[in-house]
This record gives structure tokens, C-alpha cells and sequence, in this order.
């Protein structure tokens, strides 16, 4: 629990439930203990007196008297009667936070006394006036939300943009939480919250502009690479940063990578900056335009191949293509990776590596070097990774569960929904199409 004194007390009353924010209704004042001190000698009492100051957004705990926010009357007794002198510039007051030292008897005058002050030197009692400037954004929404439940916690940035995902009933309150996280967070000039799920073909969703500037040419920097794209028209999520560098990792130089729905190429330019070879695909024409500028702006299109064609379609013939010319070179160094991120499709798409060669393509004695890596989405939250093996099995029609590597968990989308990636390497009763296992009723897959 935090320790007293470590916020500001709560913007008034009377904020709760404004939809059009009036930034003049968070005006309240705060009644402290401040100390006057020589500014020649201040640095060793405010060493002592750092866990006391007061911690403000937009105020400094130091600072002249006649640069103090004070309301009309300040002070406690009758009206005034601690109102200080003139000010000096030669002084500086401290203000002391009202939760660690609401009187005198709070300061630690055993520290104090050495350094020349006493009990004797009573502090001023200021009242200051706080305004929205003062309080973070956080502190803004808890007030002005409906109490008791569920508020705006979380939120996306990239680049100049932040992105929500609002529930209903904090719609009527779009635009005052849109005005509130740009007045807030410096650099950021546009808020939007998206309308519907993500459309699975192109992986992009409708939005709708809460705040600013309809400006949704972004630039991030992930894994120290760049990557520019229009937000409105392709499929970018800054939380999967981790995973990204998580799975390149795992890559090494020599290898070859075939990423299936590349989107911008937040796989794709890692992984060719690692020095391996990518062949990078994407359905979406605007994801394959912006994966195209940001392999040259990395200048990694030497090592890079882009494509434009469905997923499938990809496997069907690059994917095959490699590994023809992989097995013909069987004294070649490194491993084929096909990587499919489309969660909400991909597992499905394991089909396409079924009967990908003929037998006589693959020696008898050849270990085939191609491991896949396959994000999906579950609900079975009890047993998940057995189900998201079970789908694997189920969609490639056959027991493929003894060549899973890693059943990884990417992240929670929703208390109910799970993110992860099934990492296996495709064997040859796969890719020819052999029937040494049970063939599997295939079912049809939904998104979660």
C-alpha cells in the first residue's frame, strides 16, 4: 500500500461524471507546512528532508515565495495570521507534503538543530491552490468515471498516437478521455479508440478519432529498428515487443526465415538486421507497402524477399521452394523457420504444410530443418496449452504432439482469451503427406 503523502488529494466532488472537460473544475486548495530558509544553505536540510517534501505534478517542493500558486488567504488560525513576510530572493520556502508533516511536531528536529534550525522556528502554514495541472491522468479519469467500475487503466502509444479500446460504458466519455491523455503526455497529438475486432484479412479494424489531429502516419522504434505505417489501414501492437525480440532470439545467422504474415515487418527487420535470410510476406496491400519502406529504411533489402499473396499461398510455394533447396544441399549450415502471427487464423493455415514434397524429396536419413512457429488464440484457461497443441494436431489431421518444441504464453488479451505461440518442427510424414499416425477429424476453428 502506498504510504501516505504520495498523491495529491482527489480533484473535487463535483467532477464526477463530466463528459466535456472543463479544466477549471479541478481547482481545490491544499493546506501545507512550509519551512523558509537562507538558499545559501539549503542543500544539506533538503537531503534531510527529502522523504517530507511535497511531490506535486507542476509544483516544486522549492522555489520563492512570490512563485507559490497560494490561494487569496493562506494560513490556519484566524485569517492570515501566518501569512509570511515579503519575500526575499535571498530565501526559498519548502513545502512539506500534509500526509508526513501536518504540523511541526512531524520534522525530524534532531537532524534539523545541527543545521541551525530549531523547534523555535515555526513552519509556515501556506495554502496552495492546485488546478489540472497538477493532477496525472490517471487521477483525472478515477474522478471523472463512474465509480465502482471498470475505468480507462490502459492504453497503447505509437509514436504521436495513443490507441484505446474503450467499453461501452465509458463511450459517453470518448472525447474527454481522448482530451485528457494528450493534454498529459507529451508529443502525443492524436487519441483514437477502435470501433470493432480486427478484420482477417487485412488485420486492420475501423476507429474512431477521440482527440486531435486525424494524423495516422506513425513511426515506432522496436528492438532498435524503425518502423513507419499508416495505423489506420495495417496491424500493429507495441505490447508484443517482447515476443518479437523473444522468437528473433532465437534465430541464429546462417538461418532462413519465411514470415507468412509479416505485417510492417516487426519480425522480418530484426531478423535480417541478425543477418539471416527473410522471405516476408503480407496479404494486406498497405502491410506490404509499409514492409517494403521499412526493409529499405533499415537497409536490410539485401537479405530481405517481400511478397504480397495469401498466407497459403506463401507456404504453398516460397516455403516449398526453400526447402527444396535446403534438402538439395544437405551440407548447408542453418535452419528453415516459417513464422505465422496471424492469431486469429494461423493455426489453421498448418494445413498447407501437408503433402508440401513428395517422398522422394526427402532422404530417408535426412532430418528436414524446418520448425514452425504458429500464434493462436484460447479460452480453455484451465488447459490451455493442451488445447492449443490439440488444435495443432487437429488442423494438420494428424498426432504431430511429440514434435512440439514450446507451448509459450504471449500474453492475456482478455480475462478470457489467451495469446500463444506453438513452436514445432514439421516432419516428414507432414510435409509428404505419410500416414504412419492417426488422421484427425479436422474441426472448424472459430476465433476465440
Amino acid at each position: 500500500m502506498a504510504a501516505p503523502g504520495q498523491q495529491p488529494p482527489p480533484p473535487p466532488a463535483g467532477v464526477r461524471g463530466m463528459t466535456r472537460l472543463d479544466r477549471t473544475a479541478f481547482q481545490r486548495p491544499l493546506d501545507v507546512c512550509a519551512l523558509r530558509l537562507p538558499a545559501a544553505d539549503i542543500a544539506p536540510i533538503l537531503k534531510l528532508l527529502k522523504t517530507q517534501m511535497l511531490r506535486v505534478p507542476h509544483l516544486r517542493p522549492v522555489q520563492p515565495l512570490g512563485e507559490l500558486p497560494l490561494m487569496e488567504s493562506c494560513g490556519g488560525g484566524e485569517p492570515g495570521a501566518d501569512a509570511p513576510a515579503a519575500d526575499s530572493p535571498d530565501q526559498k520556502v519548502v513545502l512539506l507534503d500534509p500526509g508526513r508533516v501536518p504540523d511541526a511536531g512531524g520534522l525530524p528536529w534532531s537532524g534539523l538543530e545541527p543545521l541551525g534550525l530549531s523547534a523555535a522556528d515555526s513552519p509556515l502554514r501556506l495554502t496552495l491552490r492546485l488546478t489540472y495541472d497538477n493532477y496525472r491522468a490517471d487521477a483525472v479519469l478515477r474522478a471523472v468515471l463512474p465509480d465502482g467500475q471498470d475505468g480507462c487503466t490502459s492504453f497503447s502509444r505509437v509514436g504521436h498516437l495513443i490507441h484505446l479500446n474503450l467499453k461501452e460504458h465509458l463511450l459517453p466519455y470518448g472525447e474527454l478521455i481522448g482530451q485528457v491523455l494528450m493534454d498529459k503526455h507529451p508529443g502525443v497529438r492524436t487519441v483514437v479508440n477502435k470501433l470493432n475486432t480486427i478484420d482477417n484479412t487485412f488485420r486492420n479494424f475501423s476507429m474512431q478519432l477521440l482527440a486531435g489531429e486525424a494524423d495516422y502516419l506513425v513511426e515506432a522504434r522496436e528492438n532498435g529498428c524503425s518502423f513507419r505505417m499508416d495505423f489506420s489501414k495495417v496491424y500493429w501492437n507495441p505490447r508484443l515487443c517482447t515476443e518479437h525480440e523473444r522468437l528473433v532470439s532465437q534465430l541464429q545467422p546462417e538461418d532462413t526465415l519465411f514470415d507468412a504474415c509479416a505485417g510492417v515487418g516487426p519480425f522480418t527487420v530484426p531478423a535480417a538486421r541478425k543477418r539471416c535470410r527473410v522471405l516476408a510476406n503480407d496479404l494486406n496491400p498497405e502491410s506490404f507497402r509499409w514492409l517494403q519502406h521499412n526493409v529499405t529504411a533499415n537497409k536490410v533489402q539485401d537479405r530481405v524477399q517481400t511478397f504480397n499473396m495469401d498466407g497459403r499461398e506463401f507456404i504453398r510455394t516460397e516455403v516449398r521452394r526453400g526447402l527444396r533447396e535446403r534438402l538439395a544441399a544437405p551440407a548447408a549450415a542453418g535452419r528453415l523457420h516459417v513464422v505465422l502471427n496471424l492469431p486469429a487464423l494461423a493455426i489453421q493455415f498448418v494445413d498447407a504444410f501437408v503433402g508440401l514434397l513428395s517422398p522422394d524429396e526427402v532422404p530417408a536419413d535426412q532430418v528436414v530443418p524446418l520448425r514452425a512457429h504458429v500464434y493462436t488464440f484460447t479460452k480453455e484457461l484451465s488447459a490451455a496449452e493442451r488445447s492449443v497443441t490439440e488444435a495443432l494436431c487437429t488442423n494438420v489431421g494428424r498426432d504431430v504432439s511429440r514434435h512440439v518444441r514450446e507451448v509459450f504464453l504471449v500474453r492475456n488479451v482478455a480475462p478470457n482469451k489467451l495469446m500463444y505461440r506453438v513452436t514445432w518442427d514439421v516432419p516428414a510424414e507432414v510435409l509428404c503427406a505419410m500416414d504412419d499416425g492417426p488422421v484427425l477429424k479436422k474441426a472448424k476453428l472459430t476465433e476465440p
